[in-house]
C-alpha cells in the first residue's frame, strides 16, 4: 500500500485525506499523519493500516455517530449519511451502524413509533403523509408502511381535531369555503373520502 497523496479537506481544513493508491483510505488531522509518520509515497505497512482504521478511525466515527444520537433519535439513513459527510468510508460507516443497531441505539421501527405517536399528539396527519416523511428520512418504505398501519391511526378524529382548531362554522360554509377546508387537509395528508366525512360529522354536530 503506498500513500499517494495527502490533501487538506475543505469542509474541515484541520484535517486531511489520506490516499492509498490512488484511492481515498481515511481522514486524520495533523496530529496524527505525524505521529504515524505518514508521508506520500512512503509504503504504509498493513500492520499501521489496520491499526489506525481501528484504533483512531472507528473510534473517531462512533464518536461522531454519539453525539449525533445525543440530540435525538435518529433513522439508520441519517447516522449513514452524517458519517459519510464527516468524511468516513462506506465501510466505516457500515462497522458503525452495525454496532449501533446491534444494542438499538438504531432501530428503524421504534424510531417510526416514537415519530409517528408524537406526530399525531402535536400536529395531526393523514397516513399518506406520515409515510411520506418517514420516507424522507430514510426509512424503507415497506417499514413506513407497516408502521403506520400498525399505529392504528383515527385519520377521522384527527381530521377533526385540526378542523375545529382552524375553522369554527361547517354548516354555513360555501362552495369556496369548502373547497379550501379540503385543500387544507389533503395537503396534511387526509383521503378525500376522511375529508368529507370529517366535514359532515362536524356540520351535523352544529360545530
Amino acid at each position: 500500500m503506498i500513500v499517494t497523496s495527502i490533501e487538506q479537506q475543505k469542509k474541515d481544513k484541520s484535517r486531511y485525506s489520506v490516499f492509498i493508491d490512488g484511492e481515498f483510505a481515511f481522514g486524520l488531522i495533523m496530529d496524527d499523519i505525524l505521529y504515524f509518520k505518514i508521508k506520500e509515497g512512503m509504503e504504509l505497512p498493513q500492520e499501521k493500516y489496520d491499526y489506525i482504521m481501528d484504533s483512531v478511525i472507528y473510534i473517531k466515527a462512533q464518536d461522531t455517530a454519539a453525539r449525533f444520537l445525543g440530540y435525538k433519535m435518529r433513522t439508520r439513513k441519517e447516522i449513514y449519511d452524517k458519517l459519510m459527510n464527516s468524511g468516513y468510508t462506506e465501510e466505516i460507516c457500515e462497522r458503525v451502524i452495525r454496532g449501533l443497531e446491534k444494542y438499538n441505539y438504531i432501530n428503524d421501527e421504534i424510531y417510526c413509533k416514537k415519530y409517528i405517536k408524537e406526530t399525531l399528539r402535536i400536529r395531526p396527519k393523514g397516513k399518506y403523509l406520515i409515510k411520506q416523511e418517514l420516507k424522507n428520512k430514510g426509512i424503507e418504505a415497506s417499514v413506513a408502511e407497516k408502521m403506520v398501519e400498525e399505529a392504528e391511526i383515527d385519520e377521522l378524529d384527527a381530521a377533526k381535531k385540526l378542523l375545529m382548531k382552524k375553522y369554527e362554522d361547517f354548516a354555513g360554509m360555501d362552495r369556496k369555503e369548502l373547497a379550501k377546508v379540503y385543500g387544507f387537509l389533503q395537503r396534511k395528508g387526509f383521503s378525500y373520502g376522511t375529508i368529507k366525512e370529517a366535514v359532515r360529522e362536524l356540520a351535523d354536530e352544529g360545530i
